[in-house]
């Protein structure tokens, strides 16, 4: 994983790599907090960045659910909407 990946980047990757990331900054972010905290990291600023770049993460992916649940509920609304209407035609 490179060191940064830029938010465009992020957002124009798919969900599941995009989960795969957030795993894998998750464990670096982890491993760097115990480092830091075993005194064995100096730069416990690094530690904050990819923390920062974790968050980041989190919220392009959350964001890109939310994208994905709202699009799912529109086709579903619009064909009850559809099938809807050609009922009520039928009837008259």
């Amino acid at each position: 994983m490179p060191a940064k990946i830029s938010i465009k980047e992020l957002m124009n990757m798919p969900i599941e790599d995009l989960l795969r990331e957030v795993k894998e900054q998750s464990s670096l972010s982890a491993k760097l907090r115990l480092s830091v905290k075993m005194n064995k990291e100096k730069d416990s600023a690094k530690y904050k960045k990819e923390k920062k770049q974790l968050a980041r993460m989190k919220t392009i992916l959350n964001e890109k659910r939310q994208k994905s649940e709202r699009s799912q509920k529109n086709i579903s609304s619009d064909s009850s909407v559809s099938s809807d209407s050609s009922v009520s035609s039928k009837k008259s």
